[in-house]
Parts: C-alpha cells; structure tokens; sequence
C-alpha cells in the first residue's frame, strides 16, 4: 500500500521516520543497538539545524511546517522502526519426494540464478525493501530459492511437479508466492497462472499485488523503478477488474507461446466459469499439448481445489486444475494454504486417464515460519488470551434457533447458527457489539495519536447470508449516527459526560479495555472529535452495491461487515477490533475466519477480538493440533521421509465436536486408535482438580514423595530449585499413581495428560530418572526437612471440577535446562529432548491464584521424555489419511502391531 495523505502535523515526522527507514534498510548488519542509535543522531541533526537546511535535507516544501519533534515522537518513531525492522525469522522446513531426491535440486541456485540478469526477481526485491525489514526479504528470498530448485528447469524436456506450501494465516503467504513468480519468470517459464480465491475481491486484490510487484502495470510499482524495462513488462491476459475472458485473451495475440520471449500472467478466480474459459482458450490454439514450462500457483489450496467425489468424476474445480496441468509438456503446481489439513488427506495414488494426477504434494512440502513481528493465533489464543480476546456473554447469544423465529425484544440473544431464512428483526445490537464499536473508536483515536496515519478497520463476522449483513449494518450505521452526533455536540465541552449516555459509555470502554494507554481518556476523546467523521461503515458481500477498497491518498476508517467475502485470504488493512459470531466444527474453515492475524506494528496492545467462550477453546485446540503437525514435518525431514511416507496424523478433538476438515474432503481418511510414540513430548497437568480432598492429598504426595528422595538419593541444589539424579523408577511409579488428577477426564485426553499411558511408560522403562522440585517467586513456603522452596504462583481459570493453568502451560521455557549440560542449556526445548538421557519428572508446588484474586496452594507436575529411547506408547483418537491407512494395513498383514481398530 502506498502512504496515505498526510496532515501537515505530521508531514515532519513522517519524514524523518523515512530518512532513518532508508538508512536502515541500507544497512546490511543491523546490530541491535543501531536503530536506537540512528534515532539519537536524528534527533540531534533535528535540534542542531537551521529550517532552511533542514528543508532541503528532508524534502519538505514549505520551511513552516518544520519543527522540533516532541520526546513522545521520538518515542513512537523507535518503537514503530524497532518492530519493523528488528525483527527474526528462519527459513522454512523442506520435505521432498523420493523421486525428488535423485533430480537435480540445485538448478537455480547453482546454476540459472548465476547465469541470468534475474530481472524480475531484482525488481520484486528493490520495490519491496521499502516496505519489508531486511532479515524479511532475505529469508522470502531464501525460502523461494529452496522451492525454485524443488520445481524443474524449464530448459528440461518434460516434467510434472507437485508441491505445497504451508504458512500462517494472513502472515506474507502472497508476498511469497510472489517472489517465487519474478524468479520463475527469469528462469523461464512462460505461462504463469495464479488461481486466487472464490470470491471476486480476493482475486481483484491478488491481481492488484501481482501488478504492483511483478507487473509493473500503468508504471505503478516496480513500474516506478528507475531501472524498470517497459519491453519487458509480462502480458497480463486478467487486470485488476475483469477475470480471465476469451475475448480479452483473443486480442492480445498472445496464443503462439513458441515466439513468445516475455512472461504471460493469467489470475483467476476458482470458479468453473473461468477455468473452463481458460482451457477452452488453450484448446482453441493447442490441439496437443504446449511446450512451454507452466506454473499455477494455487492459493487458498485447500478451498474447492480439493476432490470430495470419486476418483472417476472428480469434482468440477478438481478436474479442471488437473486438465490445466495435463494441458502442458512442462508444468509445476504449488498449492498454497494455511490449512493444509485437506491437502494431506488427499489419496496420494488417485489418477485417471482423462484427468492426470490427483493435486497431492508428491515432489515436496514447504513449511514456511513466520517473522518475530507476526501476530498470530498462539500469540492470541496461548500466550496471552486474556490480552487479546473479550469474551461475549452467554446472555446475548444463542446457539441455533426455530426457522422462522423472529426476536424482536434486545435481551434475547442473537443466533449463532441460522439459516438464509432466518429473519433478523432486532432493533438494538447486543451490548457487547456496541462495546466493540467504541473501541474501534478509541483505536482510531489512539493510533493517531501515535502518529500511525494507516488505514484502520473493524470487522464484524456474525453471519454468512447477505440479507442479515444488510441489517446489522444498518443497526450499526444507526448507533454510529447517535455516536458522532454526541461526539460533534458534547465531545468539546466540560465534562460531557453529564449530557451523554454514549460519551460515558465511550469513557467506560476505554477504562474497562485498554490498560496501560501513555494517553487520558481527555486526550483521546479530544482526537476522536476530529476523527469521528471519517469513520465508514460498510458491508461486504458479492450483492454489495459498491465495492469496498482502501484508498490510496487518504486513510481509510471502516468498520466492515461481511461473511464469506471476508472469510478467506481477504486482508482488512489495519485490523484492530473484531467481533466474530460464526461457528463451524471445522479446523481449517475455523481458522481462515480468523482475519486478525497478520501485523500489528505499534499497536499490537489495542487488538482485541470479541468470541464466544466456545470458539475461544476451539481455537486454542487447533493451534496446538497445528504445533504439532508442524513438529512432525521437522521429524520427517531430519528422518529423510517424504510426503509419500506421510505418516501424518492430525489430532481430532476429544469430544468430537471439532472435525480436521470437511468429511467430504477427507473421503480418503478414517477414524481409528492407534499407538502414538511418547518419544520426545512433555506432559504436564494443566487441568487441577479443584477437590479440596483432592488438593490436600496431592500436597501430602508431594510431601512424601520428597521425603523419599531426600532420604535416599543424592540431591543438589540449582537457582534454590532441587535435582535428584538417578532415581530409582518406583519412586515416580508411587506418585504418579497416587496423584490425583480431575476425575471426568480419566485418559488424560482433554487435558493432553494421557496418565495411564505414561504409568504404561514407566512401567516398561528400565532407565534412571532425574527429578526436580522447582522454586517460584511466591512468598508462601513449601518445605520437607530441608527442602525448601517457594511456591509458584500460576494463574488459572476456575472451571466445573478443575482449575485450568492459563496459557495451557505450567512449566516455564525450557524446564529442561536445568538438567543439561553448558552446551546444550541454549538448545530448543524440543532439541533439550533430544539430548536427555533419562525421563524428567518435573514437580510443581503452586500457589494458584484465579481471575477474582482468589488464592489456593495446589501441586502440578509434568515429565519431559527423552526423544528416540523408547518405543513407549499411548493411544489416542486421530484422523489419518491414505498413505498412513496403507502403511498400517501393510504392517496387519505382516503380522505386525494390530492393536488397534477402525471405527
């Protein structure tokens, strides 16, 4: 996005915070003071210059609006540019095929890369450090070499390649595959398709970035590059507001690809209308097959790309994608997704004769990271769900009506499921929408403040049908109206609070949301004066009569309603509030709903999304679902496997509410229990059961589980925590069967504590065990003949039976530490792992203190197992798909493990 309009207050600051953005990305070793340092340098040239120079050192027109900068500015300009460009990220994980693995797979990084001018891809990397930190760009760069080399030179005679590559919901997945387009380009492939999303905005957005990055289409930007080439400019045969037509293609004479020297771009929609425009055009001209090196990027790869009928008549989209790839002697398809749930379950041998291949990612998998600054659904939902998410009452919503119910009093609660019938007749919007409308406000209010002069949005996700989208808009755009009115008649005078309701509860909202602001609310409402007129309310949907965009010269304020619209791959530029209403037990269409991830630089501390208790677990379950399939990635390529060998299993969730993805799209998958490795995983206790009797029994097995260890153990003693070594197992068999856990969960499957599966483990584990008894900060003492240590202190939420630890973690980083060696104390958690030598049993005295303040002595405990010692097993209920089926058939007939079943 280009800069907004300024104001001229803040022409001087942005400025200046350009100047240093240019030195910085100049800077190629950017030490982690030099940010700090180069503020300081501008500050004092600032202060020490006369205007007239200063004019012509920052390129301001008019010498009056140059000025001082206030210490508050300085402030923000640090903290803005230490979170754009302080920022780390590490190249992706690669899995590669077993054909893969004897092709040439340094062809463009040792070779092509080298040889060419590399055009496009230089002009993609000049544009893009304006806007990207430097550690950013070199690791997009890294992370599409290493795909680059997993596709095929275009110089070979005939290849198929099959790819994927996973990211993280609205983290740069674009920005990616955009890069890997300019360097496809420069190696030649000539025909270049990207198959946006299902709806027309999110493909009219894709087209836009692709030409402002790859294009350069009307000479906007890398069009502005001084070195931009105008004979060298792709033919893009689709623009930013009209698909792929036949006519349009027919009179860009762009059909005889021999001759063709420059780049031909198609973007298109994933509907059957244009895919079939684009096969019709392609047969049209080419009876047999082209030969000319394709790509197709397919984006959002898990939505309609995937088969759900029978191998024989595949789906339309399905059939079509693959009738595309067949269409050339030279083609390579990477399928881009955040979700990949889908994808995985696809049958990795499904292939028919008119169709070709089926789109699993047989050449390889790429999983990319994601930058420091990402704001994401672990940083949301695991560690800090009580910063960022506000729940909405019970009260206001239900979850499934009669058809044909209309409410027409505003204490009964809105519905979460309905259909198309269903008739909203509300006439005022729950309590907890109208909080979230005033805190949008506020941010607005804030971030201006702040000198942020970016685009700001709210988004409301309550419904999928266009007809209840056109209703809350206007129940919203009512309460907005009596908002700015107060605003624009009271907002100036003395305590204005007396004379309005809405100003009071704007008051309240702020008080009640936002802690620790450098502004008073008197400061905020004074902006929001000057800023409540710009705020636009808009609703997006495909009957939508005008099309919403951001503008280019001046900031954008929206508050956004929509549903499918704004489901997938749409980006809400500077998203800030979210009130989400939707539901679905689906772990992929769960997570693309979420559109507040992405980057929050300089205000990550206003964000807050509005859900249900509900949806609020649902997510937290998914992201560690996801954890883990990513863990296993890891494990399949320091094991050399391949996506053939995908083994994978996908958690589903334990009370079957929550399904991977769509049944349909996992046709090739079943239900079964099977034997999961304990290898290398942590357990521990974060559900405590809230018995009394149950409490005091854990500390009197505390007690005399140290009482044991002290008698007859060697111990000492580590930052006042205590480590036994070496500890006969009996021990740990004694406490680990006399805890007692919270009884309605009893396989431990709920609260990820599998405990008869671990007393299995030490059971049939002849190794030693090290323990530890970790000391905490509370000033409450736990103490057993000379073993002394101070409590934990850990926050909980008070549930039906149990205490919940917060952040789903009772240990802290790294709990391992304190039993390795001085090389390996800076290793990864999971790489401690890897190192131990024995199990772990960490113990816990705590001091659990809930959300009232309320404080109780409890005691936790958790085992760190040491990777590849076993096997040791424990069984658990996972969704798995053809290619681990297959394997695990193949072992039954071989007289291999058959302890499990299918359901």
């Amino acid at each position: 996005m280009q800069d907004t309009k300024e104001t001229n207050p803040n022409i001087m600051y942005n400025q200046v915070k350009r100047k240093i953005s240019g030195v910085i990305e100049e800077n190629k070793n950017l030490q982690e003071d030099t940010i700090k340092e180069l503020v300081a340098e501008w500050k004092a040239l600032i202060s020490s210059t006369p205007p007239k120079f200063l004019k012509t050192i920052l390129s301001i027109q008019d010498e009056n609006i140059i000025h001082n900068l206030t210490e508050d500015e300085w402030k923000y300009m640090q903290y803005e540019l230490e979170q754009t460009f302080d920022v780390r990220i590490t190249t992706g994980i690669l899995v590669t095929g077993e054909d893969q693995k004897s092709r040439d797979l340094t062809w463009w990084t040792s070779k092509r890369k080298l040889e060419g001018d590399n055009y496009y891809s230089n002009n993609y990397f000049n544009y893009m450090k304006h806007s990207l930190p430097p550690q950013v760009l070199e690791t997009i760069d890294e992370d599409t070499d290493a795909i680059m080399n997993n596709l095929a030179n275009p110089e070979s005679e005939v290849f198929s390649r099959y790819g994927m590559v996973v990211g993280h919901v609205q983290s740069g997945k674009t920005s990616n595959y955009a890069s890997l387009i300019c360097k496809a380009a420069d190696a030649g492939y000539r025909f270049i398709v990207v198959i946006a999303g299902g709806q027309n905005n999110l493909r009219d957005q894709t087209q836009s970035r692709l030409d402002e990055v790859f294009v350069g289409a009307n000479y906007q930007g890398v069009g502005k590059l001084a070195g931009f080439k105008r004979e060298k400019m792709p033919d893009s045969l689709t623009n930013a507001t009209n698909d792929f037509k036949i006519e349009t293609a027919r009179a860009r004479e762009t059909t005889n690809f021999e001759n063709m020297q420059l780049p031909i771009l198609v973007v298109i929609k994933k509907h059957t209308k244009t895919l079939t425009h684009l096969l019709e055009w392609l047969n049209t001209h080419y009876k047999n097959q082209v030969d000319k090196a394709m790509l197709v990027i397919d984006d959002e790869s898990d939505y309609a790309s995937i088969n759900t009928k029978d191998e024989d008549h595949p789906t339309v989209i399905n059939g079509k994608i693959r009738l595309l790839l067949q269409k050339f002697k030279k083609s390579a398809y990477v399928a881009y997704t955040a979700t990949p749930y889908a994808n995985i379950f696809i049958d990795h041998k499904a292939e028919n004769i008119e169709s070709g291949k089926d789109l699993f990612p047989s050449d390889f998998i790429y999983a990319l990271d994601a930058p420091t600054n990402y704001f994401g659904a672990e940083k949301i939902f695991i560690k800090n769900n009580d910063d960022h998410v506000i729940k909405i009452p019970e009260s206001e919503v239900v979850y499934e009506i009669d058809e044909g119910t209309t409410y027409l009093n505003r204490n009964l609660p809105f519905s979460i499921k309905h259909k198309k019938e269903y008739h909203l007749d509300l006439e005022e919007l729950p309590d907890s929408l109208y909080d979230a409308i005033r805190l949008f406000i506020i941010n607005i209010a804030i971030r201006d403040l702040r000198k942020q002069s970016n685009h700001n949005s709210m988004l409301i996700h309550i419904s999928r049908f266009t007809d209840v989208h056109v209703k809350i808009r206007k129940l919203v755009s009512d309460y907005f109206k009596g908002m700015k009115n107060d605003v624009d008649t009271y907002g100036g005078t003395r305590n204005p609070y007396k004379y309005s309701e809405n100003l009071t509860a704007l008051r309240d909202t702020f008080n009640n949301r936002l802690k620790n602001i450098e502004f008073d609310f008197e400061q905020i409402l004074r902006k929001i004066c000057s800023i409540i007129s710009t705020v636009e309310i808009k609703d997006v949907h495909q009957s939508s009569k005008i099309p919403f965009e951001y503008r280019d010269d001046r900031q954008t304020n929206a508050i956004v309603i929509g549903g499918l619209s704004l489901s997938r791959g749409f980006t809400l530029e500077g998203l800030s509030v979210s009130y989400f209403l939707r539901t679905t037990i689906y772990y992929d269409t769960l997570m693309q709903m979420g559109r507040w991830f992405g980057y929050r630089v300089g205000y990550e501390d206003l964000c807050r999304v509005y859900l249900t208790k509900d949806i609020n677990e649902k997510f937290g379950f998914i992201i560690e679902a996801t954890n883990d399939l990513i863990s296993r990635l890891k494990d399949m390529r320091d094991e050399n496997l391949t996506p053939a060998d995908f083994g994978l299993s996908v958690k589903l969730h334990p009370d079957s509410l929550l399904q991977v993805t769509a049944r349909n799209k996992s046709q090739n998958t079943e239900d079964m229990y099977l034997e999961m490795n304990l290898d290398g995983q942590i357990k521990e206790t974060r559900w405590i059961s809230s018995l009394q009797n149950d409490l005091d029994s854990n500390d009197n097995l505390l007690k005399r589980t140290v009482n044991s260890l002290d008698n007859g153990v060697y111990a000492h003693t580590l930052n006042k925590s205590h480590l036994w070594t070496d500890v006969d197992k009996g021990i740990i068999e004694d406490f680990v069967r006399d805890y007692k856990l919270y009884r309605n969960d009893p396989l431990g499957l709920k609260s990820r504590m599998p405990i008869d599966f671990i007393k299995k483990y030490i059971k049939e584990c002849d190794l030693k065990w090290d323990v530890v008894l970790y000391n905490g900060s509370n000033e409450d003492i736990f103490q057993v003949n000379s073993v002394r240590v101070n409590r934990q202190l850990r926050k909980v939420k008070v549930k039906k039976g149990y205490y919940e630890v917060a952040n789903r973690q009772l240990s802290r980083a790294n709990p391992e530490k304190i039993v390795m060696t001085e090389e390996n104390k800076n290793l990864s958690s999971r790489d401690m792992r890897s190192a131990l030598e024995k199990p772990l049993l960490m113990l816990h005295s705590l001091k659990l203190k809930d959300e009232n303040g309320n404080e109780i002595d409890g005691v936790g405990f958790g085992i760190s197992f040491p990777a590849k010692k076993g096997p040791f097993n424990k069984s658990v209920k996972v969704r798995i798909n053809s290619v681990y089926k297959k394997q695990l058939d193949e072992a039954y007939k071989d007289g291999g493990d058959s302890d499990f079943e299918y359901e």
